[in-house]
């Protein structure tokens, strides 16, 4: 394992990207870092700030999201930073989307916790003499051991979205002084998921089943055993998939199988019956963790339709990922001689017009025009650029000329998705329709139940070989989970964006007749570049300068 250091700044410790400097023994203007680890509250606010370093998922994109760095969305902004990502126009010296300072932040974060609360029954012992003296004792040792597990599972958490990003980087699990050596060298991709299961092995007995009933205000928002048995189940998908799995090792797919089961057999978690609401809740049973952000009204702005009073433009679906979502026959527009180009939202997945506002439907008390001409389409500033708006996440009833705000979650880890992680790994090691010891459900079981959801309700999958069934798990995913930062990696990890990441965005171009029907046609309009080196991220080119030759550069960058 390799040690670094890092200046603290953030919260209560002070932090900057530069490893070759040493901890600010001050923790903030008030605080030594032996204060802060001497007593329960001090320590307590410490731990509960790492979570602080999660990944944001809304808006961390100047209002834009990573869906519009895909072949999902495009943003309406002439010069928005996620359209580098899209346009090939990134690198080592510039990445909107780098997370290694702010992920080895958090990871430092987590080693200073863990290295000074080691002691912690020690260090908050007090009055155990009176009953009420003893009640506080166990309360405060429960608290932190629990944050200690909490630590280990964000320090896994942190060193996956390195991994999903960089591939293999370096391990670093205790915090340098001045007379420390320094050895900054990148493990491979394989040590860093053998290091992220031992985390996650090391959280799971003293993690907590659940929140609920014990601290309101955090009942997504704090790691419980399913959240640790979450990321174990993608990170062993990831394992296994084509990018990461070139000799494609069977065994590494029954892995992520096993990983995925572990989370359904514990019977904690199942599909809400009401798609459309489940992202606009703050707590329900498919979420298994996520992030709840304080009121605000920024998301509202970035994507109703421009149309409404204080609306800004922002991520505009694409009728790539429109084209992807099947009939109620649970057939593609290209096979159900049923679907008519000239009403193409009817008769369509349910799950189209619960994620996305598309023209001429009812939104916000009138219809949507998204068609030339119309107060929400081409013409008007930072209209949509694809003829479709955001409606996922959204919330539809807030009033942004009285500046309305409400609380919105960024889900990191949901029961559906687990259920799809499942169903992938089952079709690559067994075909649609095995089970295996420890694996009584099939992939077609498990797929089928997200799709007939109440609500939902779409037709089983018909698809009978692993090949084709394996095409339809893809898109299963793509629609299931759109706009929630799976594609990019999915089409990363299947080996598959050179060619999907390549091609350009398509709109609808739409036309209201004389006799107020709409004719529509579609068009490409934005061109897109993907390299086959931009399946991993190059390390910042500042990070490698500063690391004096121990850090190696990412392949081919």
């Amino acid at each position: 394992m390799k040690k670094y250091s890092l200046l603290f700044i953030s919260m209560i410790v002070l932090f900057s990207s530069c490893v070759d400097e040493f901890l600010d023994r001050r923790m903030d203007t008030n605080y030594t870092e032996e204060q802060v680890f001497s007593s329960y509250t001090t320590m307590r606010n410490f731990g509960i700030g790492i979570y602080d370093n999660l990944p944001h998922g809304f808006d961390r994109f100047s209002g834009g999201m990573l869906a519009a760095a895909t072949d999902d969305a495009a943003h309406a902004g002439a010069n928005n930073t996620v359209q580098k990502l899209g346009n090939g126009n990134w690198g080592a010296f510039g990445n909107p989307d780098d997370q290694w300072s702010r992920m080895y932040s958090g990871i430092r974060k987590a080693n200073l916790f863990l290295e000074n609360s080691a002691d912690y029954r020690a260090i908050i012992v007090q009055d155990t003499v009176t009953e009420q003296g003893k009640q506080a004792y166990l309360t405060q040792s429960n608290d932190l051991m629990w944050l200690r597990a909490e630590s280990h599972f964000l320090r896994a958490f942190f060193y996956f979205e390195l991994l999903k990003r960089y591939g293999g980087v370096p391990i670093i699990t205790e915090v340098l002084d001045a007379e420390s050596s320094f050895d900054y060298t990148r493990s491979s991709f394989d040590e860093v998921v053998a290091y992220i299961e031992s985390e996650l092995e090391l959280a799971m007995p003293d993690l907590r089943e659940t929140w609920v009933g014990f601290d309101g205000d955090r009942l997504i928002g704090r790691a419980t055993k399913g959240a640790a048995l979450s990321l174990k189940s993608r990170l062993l998908l990831y394992a296994a998939s084509p990018l990461n799995n070139p000799s494609g090792d069977e065994s590494k797919w029954i892995k992520a199988a096993e990983a995925a089961y572990e989370v359904i057999a514990l019977n904690q978690y199942n599909l809400v019956d009401n798609y459309r609401n489940l992202f606009r809740s703050i707590n329900n049973s498919e979420i298994i963790f996520g992030r709840s952000y304080a009121a605000s009204n920024g998301l509202e702005r970035n994507n109703f339709p421009i149309g409404f009073t204080g609306a800004v433009g922002g991520t505009n679906p694409s009728q790539n990922l429109v084209d992807a979502y099947e009939t109620i026959n649970g057939l593609s527009i290209l096979e159900d001689p049923e679907y008519d180009a000239q009403n193409p939202y009817v008769n369509r997945d349910p799950r189209l017009q619960m994620s996305i506002i598309v023209n001429d439907s009812d939104y916000k008390g009138r219809k949507v025009e998204s068609f030339v001409g119309g107060i929400d389409g081409y013409g008007n500033a930072r209209a949509t650029k694809t003829g479709y708006y955001l409606k996922k996440y959204v919330d539809e009833g807030l009033d942004l000329l009285q500046n309305r705000s409400s609380v919105h979650t960024w889900i990191y880890f949901r029961y559906a998705e687990i259920l799809l992680n499942y169903a992938e790994a089952m079709n690559e090691a067994f075909g649609p329709d095995a089970t295996a010891e420890g694996l009584p459900m099939t992939a077609r079981e498990v797929v089928n139940q997200v799709r007939q959801r109440p609500g939902v309700n779409m037709p089983d999958i018909a698809a009978s070989s692993t090949q084709d069934f394996r095409e339809r798990i893809k898109n299963e995913r793509r629609v299931e989970l759109a706009f929630e930062e799976h594609r990019f990696w999915d089409l990363r990890r299947w080996e598959d964006a050179e060619e999907v990441l390549s091609e350009p965005i398509r709109i609808a171009v739409i036309e209201k007749n004389s006799d107020g029907m709409f004719s529509y046609s579609y068009q490409n309009a934005e061109e897109r570049v993907f390299l086959q080196k931009m399946n991993r991220y190059p390390i910042p080119a500042e990070e490698i300068n500063k690391a004096g030759g121990t850090l190696q550069q990412t392949p081919l960058w």
